[in-house]
């Protein structure tokens, strides 16, 4: 069932890079109908619970395998009542009484920048570069399994902005304290968790195969398909707080080992 679906771009001709993107996406659509979703953060102001992620189904042994470097859910997809709940909260909660400036187009933007940047700092083993990117919880697991990686899976993690090829917010989140602190102030936060579908020097790709899709996946499956990129990010927006954007959670994994 799972080929049927992604043997799909093989049968389609496109005639321009933009084309090939949209109907990739289609295909990774008709994929997600054959897998499970376990992510179940489902509550526009409350914190749940996250359900942890199953373990991936690839070849450990493969050349093009990246370990989890968090228990984080295997997110690849956008889902429509997250884009419709993440406008309403960036429109009537987020900009009226958090931050004037937001919005979902300038987020994703910074968080594709920020996601580089972490990247090419993990590939390296460079994590002082990011002590200010991330949260000090998330940098000391991102260590500890960072330290198990080899070369070759470090070199995996390392990217361009312009081998992200696709991106979206997948959901925003509220965080915020039902006790005032001993200062009598209630703590409030916004998470938001970003989604990217990365390939190493994918325009090339795309021009030296002249936008045909079958030859395209043939380069991408050489390497177990796209890699994704989930970073959930947080910012204090506590009255009389000065903060910005950290990241909190991150994961990558090849599209064929999810």
């Amino acid at each position: 069932m799972l080929n049927k679906h992604v043997n799909k771009l093989c049968r389609l001709q496109f005639q321009n890079v933009r084309e090939v993107q949209q109907q990739w996406f289609s295909c990774l659509q008709s994929v997600s109908s054959c897998t499970a979703n376990g992510y179940s953060r489902s509550s526009p102001l409350v914190r749940q619970t996250v359900v942890p992620c199953r373990r991936f189904s690839g070849d450990e042994s493969s050349d093009f395998y990246i370990p989890p470097l968090m228990e984080f859910p295997h997110l690849h997809l956008p889902k429509l009542s997250y884009n419709i709940r993440n406008k309403l909260l960036s429109g009537t909660l987020i900009r009226p009484y958090f931050d004037q400036d937001f919005t979902v187009k300038d987020f994703v933007k910074g968080a594709k920048f920020a996601a580089v940047q972490v990247s090419q700092s993990l590939s390296c083993g460079d994590l002082n570069t990011i002590q200010q990117s991330c949260t000090p919880e998330c940098l000391k697991t991102v260590e500890r399994n960072l330290s198990l990686f080899s070369m070759k899976q470090r070199a995996e993690l390392s990217l361009k902005e312009e081998d992200i090829f696709y991106s979206f917010l997948y959901q925003i989140g509220i965080l915020m304290d039902d006790e005032p602190d001993s200062e009598g102030r209630y703590k409030r936060h916004v998470e938001c968790t970003w989604v990217g579908h990365s390939f190493r020097n994918y325009l090339s790709i795309v021009e030296e195969q002249n936008g045909n899709p079958m030859k395209i996946k043939e380069v991408l499956d050489r390497e177990r398909g796209p890699t994704i990129l989930n970073f959930r990010f947080i910012r204090n927006y506590s009255k009389g707080i000065e903060d910005s954007w950290t990241v909190n959670a991150l994961n990558y994994y090849k599209l064929y080992d999810f």
